[in-house]
């Protein structure tokens, strides 16, 4: 009976101990955040997000197939070679 009551304090206090470090990475995350931000705005450069990731993302879920890639343009293949310049002719 003290073995389990001990073995259950012991997952408890784990817990709260994974719980607080998830807390204090993610405070981490948000004060660099801010700070790159407002590191960013102080040298007068706009923010950028990138947002991309998140519509490649959507397109992925389930039901919903993946838009076709668009073409490029046309592709034309050729052996370079180097064309000497001509003296000037009188």
């Amino acid at each position: 009976m003290f073995a389990a009551l001990l073995r259950f304090v012991a997952r408890v206090v784990f817990a709260l101990v994974t719980v607080v470090l998830v807390l204090c990475l993610m405070g981490v995350a948000v004060i660099t955040m801010i700070g790159l931000l407002i590191w960013s705005l102080l040298r007068g450069r706009k923010p950028v997000l990138d947002t991309s990731g998140f519509a490649r993302a959507r397109s992925f879920r389930a039901g919903q197939r993946a838009a076709a890639p668009k073409p490029m343009g046309e592709v034309i293949d050729v052996e370079v070679r180097e064309v000497a310049d001509k003296p000037p002719q009188n």
